[in-house]
């Protein structure tokens, strides 16, 4: 494959500043050998405070539907606890982290498997999580699995705080369990059985339907799962709890078969028999040819082209049986596929990724200024801490906002229509106001020199630029200006695509 291209198809291109690598895929495969630290200047926050601050909005937002009967009062109430919590900052800070990595980040081929990763897991637009939740998860949990197993990394993430909230499996009892046995005695409804996180362990996560899985193997995956869920309540305990793990209580006991395995209890009490049951079944779901038929290709979908053939998948499974599932090496496998089949193949990005590579590309400080994201938890966010998820809101893909378990699309289908093409040219249009280009040259310059850095035969682009009749100053483009850059270089497949 073409360096250049090769770089933007892996990576989000070059800033004007970096050194075009010699050996792009080396450049490329070194960068998944260890996490990189978090570049963020700024106050960095745990999940477990996240968690804190989520319970105390939780409780003081129930307090106040509770006991201020008056609708104007209330109204305040809550505007101030909004503050106070960072209600409204707190996703829009998420962001900025993640997007400040992705463009001044040394390691911008792992941000994009990170990235791919925290969609693979996605965690649905649901009882605050993106607010609170979903992004610390990815940050502190999911980017430290990336270079282990992907079984631990299944495993792992199946019990995070976010995917037992989103799937409901705290809610979930086995019909034979402890809970319902002393329920029925008191003559107490019963907790019911919940499939969803089962399901998607099987669908999503692992094995995809391809497996030829039934009804039957989700049920017994749900008895399986049984018993993990949050745990510490005490009487008169209020709000979410803050811990996961295993109460054997609502596990559901006995042998549980799926896909014709049997997975027996064991322990050396009631209370942690059952419990190795789901570490069992997820080790034997990734160590199947569905899963890793599965995972390969959706990694090449993601990095090579929409419809991935049997020899593209085939190099990422090679390397899967060969490490045992280390994701160090099933990452430079994608990368070997995507090195030998990428140049006759094209890949649309994604919003998200459009927008920091343009950002990157252009050297621009996107998403601004840290200092711009210092908050007293008094007022209202102004406009630089509102533009990233405003402008992630119009481009229809706030990452941590997925409406469905399945995450957002990765292929073009979804994402080319006239529709979101019209809401890219508006934001490229505006590229000034919105900072996607730093203003200290002529726009004509910082595309001529984001041409010749970042593509491989840059002189038919240079002969499009050269021709239009762009302001050659270093205020913001009037309007028809824009667009014709924006049509000619911008939008065009050699951006939109890598």
């Amino acid at each position: 494959m073409k360096h250049k291209a090769f770089i933007r198809r892996v990576g989000f291109g070059l800033r004007p500043e970096e050194k075009i690598p010699e050996d792009p895929l080396n450049w490329a495969k070194s960068q998944m050998k260890s996490v990189p630290k978090l570049i963020w200047p700024g106050k960095i926050y745990s999940e477990k405070e996240m968690l804190d601050i989520r319970v105390d909005f939780q409780l003081e937002e129930d307090k106040i539907d509770q006991t201020e009967k008056d609708p104007a009062k209330a109204k305040l109430r809550r505007r101030k606890l909004y503050h106070r919590t960072g209600r409204k900052f707190f996703e829009n800070y998420e962001l900025a982290i993640r997007h400040h990595q992705a463009v001044y980040g040394n390691q911008p081929v792992f941000e994009r498997f990170w990235h791919f990763w925290g969609n693979h897991f996605a965690i649905i637009d649901k009882n605050k999580l993106p607010v609170f939740n979903t992004g610390p998860m990815q940050r502190d949990q999911l980017r430290t699995l990336m270079t282990g197993k992907f079984a631990d990394m299944v495993y792992d993430m199946t019990l995070t705080w976010p995917m037992i909230k989103s799937l409901d499996n705290h809610k979930s009892a086995g019909p034979n369990s402890e809970t319902n046995i002393y329920r029925k005695r008191k003559n107490k409804p019963v907790k019911g059985l919940n499939e969803n996180h089962a399901r998607e362990l099987l669908e999503l996560h692992t094995i995809s339907p391809n497996a030829g899985y039934t009804q039957n193997d989700v049920i017994n995956t749900a008895y399986i799962m049984t018993g993990w869920g949050f745990i510490g309540w005490k009487k008169g305990h209020k709000g979410d709890l803050k811990k996961t793990g295993y109460e054997h209580y609502n596990h559901e006991p006995g042998t549980h078969t799926v896909l014709g395995i049997k997975y027996k209890p064991s322990g050396f009490s009631k209370k942690t028999k059952g419990k190795k049951q789901l570490r069992q079944l997820v080790n034997n779901l990734c160590a199947s040819e569905s899963c890793r038929n599965f995972i390969a290709w959706k990694l090449c979908r993601h990095f090579i082209c929409d419809n991935p053939n049997k020899d593209m998948i085939k190099v990422v499974t090679d390397a899967w049986v060969k490490s045992d599932g280390m994701l160090i090496d099933i990452h430079k496998a994608v990368l070997d596929a995507t090195w030998k089949y990428g140049s006759s193949e094209e890949k649309f990005l994604s919003p998200e990724t459009w927008l920091i590579q343009v950002a990157r590309m252009t050297g621009a400080d996107w998403p601004g200024d840290p200092k711009n994201f210092d908050y007293d938890f008094k007022s209202n966010l102004n406009y630089k801490q509102k533009k990233i998820s405003r402008i992630l809101g119009e481009l229809g893909h706030l990452p941590f906002r997925a409406k469905q378990p399945n995450g957002f699309p990765d292929t073009a289908v979804e994402w080319l229509s006239q529709e979101y093409l019209v809401r890219r040219i508006a934001l490229i249009n505006n590229a000034s106001q919105f900072g996607l280009y730093k203003n200290s040259l002529p726009f004509i310059d910082i595309a001529k020199k984001l041409v010749n850095k970042n593509f491989d035969d840059p002189e038919k682009m240079i002969s499009i630029l050269n021709k239009l009749k762009l302001n050659n100053t270093k205020s913001k483009f009037n309007s028809i200006d824009s667009s014709q850059f924006l049509i000619s270089v911008l939008c065009s497949r050699k951006v939109l695509k890598a």
